[in-house]
């Protein structure tokens, strides 16, 4: 099971940090005992030296994927600042792997249960937590995936002859927070969540 390899190397891989230097890089409170994630518009506790994730508010388990993002996150922020730049997901490093997946699994359904409403896109993406951007195209906004990984979202109105379209995209700094695999999962994540915020 690759997840779970992947696991318990970031299990294994969290025995040699250093706590308060790695909270610095990662933009995270560490309180001596536990690290405080923002997640999207949820939060996340890894508690440290013995590592346990749960969800603040929340009892159910947290999935395994999700805890090896987590974990991929503090262990790999660097502290660069966000550039503001936004680059697609195939300018990631080694995205050729996954880029197809990422159409896959995010941009194709997010279009598929957006289609031609833009405003429905609109008050999704509000509902969600996004803010705002000015960009080319119709609606776009800003998601803070993890406290210093932005993802843009942002969505075209079709006209005649010209079919709607949506793009994902990320700072040009997110390498230097999470390995592209796990970046392409946040995108997935996110267009689940448009999708059940639609209004019906």
């Amino acid at each position: 099971m690759a997840n779970d390899a992947a696991h318990q190397k970031a299990l294994e891989e969290m025995k040699e940090i250093v706590p308060y230097a790695v909270a610095s890089k990662s933009g995270t409170d560490y309180d001596g005992s536990r690290f405080r994630i923002p997640f999207f518009n949820r939060v996340f506790i890894v508690h440290y030296p013995e590592i346990k994730v749960i969800e603040e508010g929340n009892s159910a388990p947290v999935p395994q994927y999700l805890e090896i993002i987590l974990l991929h996150y503090l262990l790999q922020a660097s502290g660069v600042p966000v550039t503001d730049e936004w680059i697609a997901y195939r300018q990631l490093p080694g995205s050729a792997l996954f880029s197809a997946r990422f159409m896959q699994m995010a941009v194709n359904p997010l279009l598929k249960a957006f289609g031609d409403e833009v405003e429905a896109f609109r008050k999704a993406g509000e509902a969600v937590g996004g803010i705002p951007i000015i960009r080319t195209g119709d609606v776009a906004f800003r998601f803070t995936a993890l406290p210093r990984i932005p993802i843009a979202c942002i969505y075209y109105q079709g006209e005649e002859g010209l079919a709607s379209s949506v793009n994902i995209l990320f700072d040009a700094s997110a390498e230097h927070y999470l390995p592209t695999e796990d970046l392409s999962l946040l995108g997935v994540i996110l267009v689940g969540a448009l999708r059940k915020a639609k209004p019906k």
